[in-house]
């Protein structure tokens, strides 16, 4: 078996956050619970359709993680850097509120970034093991 650091752990656990918080926030402008659709600028059904998009694709990488695919690491770059311009867009300026999603995207890209040589050798480093 493949030993995984404490970092590899991380990274899976923030990829099945990003995963329900989308899902979630899908599902809340979909309803539009929280009044959610009247505190974002761009119109919320691209917000809607994108949400879902990449609350799927949080999953396919969580799924790449799992199974040591090399892909998964640059996927979740891509979805980090999505998640932090999302945040500018989303907000309508560059002076942002700082969110807790928008730290967890921060720290999801020097996570990914740091894991990319790991998951291109198929291994991890360190003595966490699975099972």
């Amino acid at each position: 078996m493949r030993g995984r650091c404490l970092s590899d752990w991380i990274l899976i656990a923030i990829a099945i956050e990003k995963a329900i918080q989308h899902a979630f926030v899908t599902y809340w402008f979909a309803s539009d619970r929280f009044e959610l659709r009247e505190q974002v600028v761009p119109p919320w059904e691209i917000l809607l359709v994108l949400g879902g998009i990449v609350a799927v694709l949080f999953v396919v990488a969580l799924v790449g993680l799992l199974r040591w695919e090399p892909w998964a690491p640059r996927l979740l770059v891509g979805l980090a850097v999505f998640d932090i311009v999302g945040e500018f867009v989303g907000q309508g300026t560059l002076m942002i509120d700082l969110v807790v999603s928008f730290v967890v995207a921060i720290a999801l890209l020097i996570l990914a970034l740091r894991a990319l040589p790991r998951y291109a050798r198929g291994e991890a480093t360190g003595g966490i093991t699975p099972g």
